[in-house]
Order: structure tokens, then sequence, then C-alpha cells
């Protein structure tokens, strides 16, 4: 179980991170647009193509990550959502001052599952913030300088960025942050329900 857990976390973290390095990398080309560098395309029309084809490479990368990981992930969640909740009762149920090893046991164990969770969210979150500094860099080139229709290009890259690629679980849950606090939230919820009903 913890090799498979492993590996998830591991296979969603490099394929994360190679996302978010091509993207790196279209950042600078955007930046290079309208003067260009020695290793672009000696025309604008050029540079356009490359960066657009890839922009287009790194959604469908993101995309086949995404769905790939979504069925994983969604397990992964509701599996420590449930084993969070259970542990925490159990802290709660078997609170002894004098068995202390008990205690710092149980609350190691809550603390490795929330970090398993943390990890599957920050890496959800990395990816949806580099997908919206595409954008963002798209706005901010001096695309004003480009001359005719070649100012279009930029519009079609914002509106791709802001459509970002989100990681989910399982379609259901956006990989973020704030669903890692909603976890949090969700697992004392059902602790409570367990301590009304025993």
């Amino acid at each position: 179980m913890h090799g498979v857990t492993t590996t998830t976390c591991s296979l969603a973290a490099l394929c994360a991170v190679h996302g978010c390095g091509q993207m790196e990398i279209l950042m600078s080309w955007l930046q290079h647009l309208v003067d260009g560098r020695v290793d672009m395309s000696e025309t604008v029309d050029g540079r356009i193509a490359s960066i657009v084809s890839q922009h287009v490479r790194i959604l469908n990368f993101l995309a086949l990550t995404e769905k790939t990981m979504q069925q994983i992930a969604f397990v992964e969640f509701v599996g420590c959502t449930m084993v969070i909740c259970l542990v925490e009762y159990y802290i709660i149920s078997e609170w002894d001052p004098k068995e202390l090893t008990i205690a710092l046991t149980y609350v190691a164990f809550l603390l490795s599952i929330m970090f398993n969770v943390f990890m599957l969210c920050y890496i959800g979150e990395i990816v949806a913030e580099h997908c919206g500094k595409v954008g963002e860099m798209s706005y901010m080139i001096e695309w004003y300088r480009l001359i005719g229709n070649k100012k279009l290009c930029c519009v079609l890259i914002i509106a791709m960025s802001n459509s970002s690629i989100k990681l989910t679980a399982g379609n259901m849950f956006d990989l973020s942050i704030d669903t890692f606090s909603e976890v949090f939230k969700t697992s004392m919820a059902f602790l409570n329900v367990l301590r009304a009903t025993t």
C-alpha cells in the first residue's frame, strides 16, 4: 500500500514538474516574441508558430497527466480522508496520559497521511498556477509592437491559458490548497459524527 502511495505521489510530482518546466521555457519564449533571440526563428511568424505549438503540446501533456492520475488521486483522496477521520477518532477514544507512546504513534500516522494529501493538492496547485502565469506573460509582452494581425495570436494564448488544466481527483475535486483545507474540515465533520454515534 505504501509503495503504491509513494509511486503515485512520485509520478504526479514528476509529471507536474516536467509540465511546469516546459511552461517556464514557454514563458521565456514569450518574452522574446517581439524582438527574437539567437536560438529562435528569425521571423515573427516562425516564433509565433513555435510558441503556439509548444503551448498545445504542454496542454496535451497536462491533460494526459490529469487523465492518468485522476482515478489514482481519487482513491488516495477518499481513502486518506477516511483514514484521517478514523485516526483522529482513535486518538480521542484511546487518549491516556499514561500511554503517551500510543498517542504519539497515532499523531505521527495522522501527520503522514495528511502530508500525503497535502502533496497531491500542492502538486495540483503548482500546475494551475503555472498555467495562469502563461496567460499573464502573454498579456505582459509588448504585443502592441507586433504588426497587423499577428497581435491576435496573443489573444489565443491568453484564452487557452484562462481555461487552464487543473489536476483533479476523479473529476470531482480540484487538487488545490483549498481542497486540502476542505479535506481537513470534512475529516473533522466525520469525527464529530463518529463521536456522536458512539
